[in-house]
């Protein structure tokens, strides 16, 4: 059973990435790959990427508020020092 899922999975996968939108960083413009969003519930789902991303407000020539572009960006290292005993 576990086999049929994963089997599945990775059918579901290569097809989302093969139809689905390309992913660019905003903030560096590198091809993130292909995936598809889908908005549900007041989130967006992004289905098909392997590298987890974090929607940004892209900027905007003229100031609207009900037409606002977002764009999607990767998550930046943590900035804090390890404390710990292993540290």
């Amino acid at each position: 059973m576990q086999k049929i899922k994963q089997f599945v999975r990775a059918v579901g996968l290569s097809i989302f990435r093969a139809l689905g939108t390309t992913i660019v960083d905003a903030e560096t413009g590198e091809r993130l790959g292909r995936a598809f969003l889908f908005p549900w519930r007041g989130t967006i789902k992004v289905i098909g990427l392997d590298v987890p991303v974090r929607p940004v407000f892209l900027p905007q020539t003229r100031l609207t508020y009900w037409k606002q572009e977002i764009g999607f960006t990767v998550h930046p290292a943590p900035d804090f020092p390890r404390c710990g005993k292993d540290a």
